[in-house]
């Protein structure tokens, strides 16, 4: 091969590598917009990062975030009805004023969330993590919290009417004669 020839071919490559580093810029990974828009659009998420996202007012009813990290996100007065949370990273969210009526949140970690009148009636909560979360008038009516860990909760008040609570570990009370072999 000529010294030509050998030159053209090495601008080809370049401006082959160049186009698709180019490429590999614009359509980079998903950012944290990206799966917002993905959320408003399908509203599902799975396994999505939405970490520090803000969505107060939202209405993600029936939404599949399952096993998506939420950390730090907003839902302030969010319509989470019937949602699949299941397996997600709720650490540090704001769920203030939020409806989980009937959300499905097994093995979800909710440390350090804040819950001020949050309305989980009949929600599933079955082996939740709530380490450190702040519960003010939050609901739990008819919830299932089997084997959830509320050992570092911070209650202000909360409603547990009708809640299974079996082998739920609290800092106060026993529960275990709910529980049916």
């Amino acid at each position: 091969m000529g010294d030509r020839a050998r030159s053209t071919l090495m601008r080809g490559l370049v401006g082959i590598m160049v186009g698709n580093g180019l490429a590999l810029a614009i359509h980079g990974p998903a950012t944290a917009n990206d799966a917002v828009t993905q959320l408003r659009e399908t509203n599902a998420c799975v396994g999505c990062d939405l970490s520090g996202a803000d969505l107060r007012r939202y209405n993600l009813a029936g939404a599949n975030l399952a096993k998506a990290n939420l950390r730090d996100v907003n839902f302030y007065q969010t319509n989470l009805t019937g949602a699949d949370l299941s397996g997600t990273n709720l650490s540090y969210a704001y769920l203030g004023n939020a409806n989980l009526q009937g959300a499905i949140l097994n093995v979800a970690n909710l440390h350090r969330a804040n819950l001020t009148r949050a309305d989980f009636t009949g929600a599933s909560l079955y082996s939740t993590v709530f380490g450190e979360a702040y519960m003010e008038n939050t609901i739990f009516v008819g919830a299932l919290m089997s084997l959830a860990d509320m050992r570092d909760v911070v209650f202000t008040s909360a409603n547990f009417q009708g809640a299974d609570l079996c082998g739920a570990l609290l800092s106060f009370g026993d529960y275990r004669h709910q529980c049916v072999d």
